[in-house]
């Protein structure tokens, strides 16, 4: 009842903001012709300068009417799997109340995956918790979600900006490892734990540069 209630309010949060986002086109295509119009004498007496200057100064501005972060989350409209759907964005909506910079991206519709569901929203939902955490200690928190299908596989990409507290990458999955203090470091362990019961499975963890990347390949 508790896992019901917490996907609906985050379906409830993903459909304001869907809503919002819609209403934002919706006010932008009214006001496109008038916009356009007022470009007309620039063009017609070759001002090309002016032209330049009323773009810069009244037209680029209007771009920020389309709210970037709302945009990303309409992307997880491919998602089409509800207990993961539900949980994806409530994780990135906090993400974004938190001020992380957050990219979504999902090439087509996912139904399905093989290995059971819960299984797989535990994984990534630790993942996710990871990243928000983590991000948050660098100067410019960003992160990412990718889901990527390929004829035999399933792939997801998650990234963020971490600062390097030197732990060793074969490490991160024993229990009580994290940079993170004593009593911590638990989740990627019982990731571990649950990835050890699959034999389609393969986790991919590294490091490139500024960037963490989980990359969690799910095979048919």
């Amino acid at each position: 009842m508790q896992m019901k209630q917490e996907s609906f309010q985050a379906l409830q949060q993903y459909t304001a903001q869907v809503e919002s986002l819609y209403n934002s086109l919706r006010s932008f295509k009214h006001d496109y012709s008038n916009i356009l119009l007022t470009l007309y004498e620039y063009i017609d007496t070759r001002d090309m300068d002016g032209l330049a200057s009323y773009f810069t100064r009244n037209i680029l501005p209007l771009t920020k009417q389309l709210d970037p972060q709302n945009a990303h989350i309409t992307r997880l409209s491919n998602l089409n799997i509800v207990e993961l759907k539900s949980m994806v964005t409530a994780k990135i909506i906090y993400a974004q109340e938190m001020g992380i910079d957050v990219s979504v991206e999902i090439n087509q519709p996912l139904n399905r995956v093989n290995m059971d569901i819960i299984d797989l929203v535990r994984i990534l939902g630790i993942f996710l918790d990871n990243a928000i955490e983590a991000a948050l200690e660098t100067d410019i928190p960003k992160m990412s979600f990718v889901i990527i299908q390929e004829d035999k596989e399933t792939v997801f990409f998650m990234t963020n900006s971490f600062i390097d507290h030197h732990l060793q990458i074969s490490e991160l999955s024993r229990a009580g490892t994290s940079s993170k203090g004593s009593r911590r470091g638990i989740g990627l362990y019982n990731v571990a734990q649950i990835i050890s019961h699959y034999d389609n499975l393969f986790l991919d963890t590294h490091t490139q540069g500024d960037t963490f990347m989980q990359v969690l390949h799910i095979y048919a």
